[in-house]
């Protein structure tokens, strides 16, 4: 197998296993929707399922980025800080995702790592799918929270 293929083929295999690495907690419960929009203007979310605020801002710190020159694909690990807008709290949460280059998006998991105020018991996760727009991505983040 050429080292560009197998390459391609070690991408895909860790995108799978970030779908499937989603915390056991996390699978029961309700059903959380976190759409944040990381655009030139700013991140900002707003969110469904009543474990979380509806909405705030959100500020992303990037760890890593896996591929080169030569991949077809690549992954990136981080974390992001949200901030309740009603004051209640900040939680963050672990990113991992990965995509194809040129596609119009990426997919992943994560899960909460930690929360301060009323989400410092916060725990769970889910999958994620980000759309690339023009001024940045949209990220679609499902699954399920528990206090």
């Amino acid at each position: 197998m050429s080292r560009r293929r197998s390459r391609s083929v070690a991408v895909a295999a860790m995108a799978g296993l970030l779908l499937l690495a989603v915390p056991g907690g996390a699978v029961a419960g309700n059903n959380t929707v976190i759409t944040l929009d990381s655009l030139a203007s700013g991140e900002t979310f707003v969110a469904t399922g009543g474990v979380i605020c509806p909405e705030g801002t959100a500020t992303t710190d990037f760890k890593k980025f896996g591929g080169s020159d030569n991949s077809r694909a690549g992954s990136f690990h981080l974390t992001k800080t949200l901030e309740c807008a009603d004051g209640s709290g900040t939680f963050t949460i672990v990113v991992n995702a990965a995509t194809v280059f040129g596609s119009p998006g990426d997919q992943g998991g994560w899960a909460v790592l930690d929360g301060t105020d009323d989400y410092a018991s916060l725990r769970g996760g889910g999958q994620l799918v980000g759309t690339y727009v023009e001024d940045g991505i949209i990220d679609t983040y499902t699954g399920s929270l528990r206090k």
